[in-house]
């Protein structure tokens, strides 16, 4: 074969490889994930959310509200000021060391 030829045949091979509609390995690939990202934003994305939304008020939520409803007006003026005085400051310095360990995971786990 003259160089020619093989110069012609090979811009026919690459015009057929150009103009070619058959999906690639690799575009195959990009739209496998493509498609597995816009599942992960749009299913398992809002799942955690809702999960992680669940159990900040089972955890936290819940336990305020218990808190607050323990030392409501009502309550305190069933006691003794100073006993109830000493109770909240416990449970407060117990909320602060919560939040600490929490800011403490946080940094560890690099959100921070």
């Amino acid at each position: 074969m003259s160089k020619a030829s093989l110069e012609a045949q090979l811009e026919t091979e690459i015009a057929k490889i150009i103009k070619a509609h058959s999906d690639t390995a690799v575009s195959e690939a990009q739209k496998e994930i493509e498609s597995n990202y816009a599942y992960i934003n749009d299913k398992q994305l809002k799942k955690l959310i809702g999960l992680h939304d669940d159990v900040l008020q089972h955890k936290c939520g819940v336990p305020l509200q218990k808190l607050y409803d323990k030392y409501s007006q009502f309550n305190l003026q069933h006691g003794n000021l100073q006993n109830w005085a000493e109770l909240i400051d416990r449970d407060l310095r117990v909320l602060e060391a919560t939040i600490e360990r929490v800011w403490d995971n946080r940094r560890e786990d690099g959100f921070d």
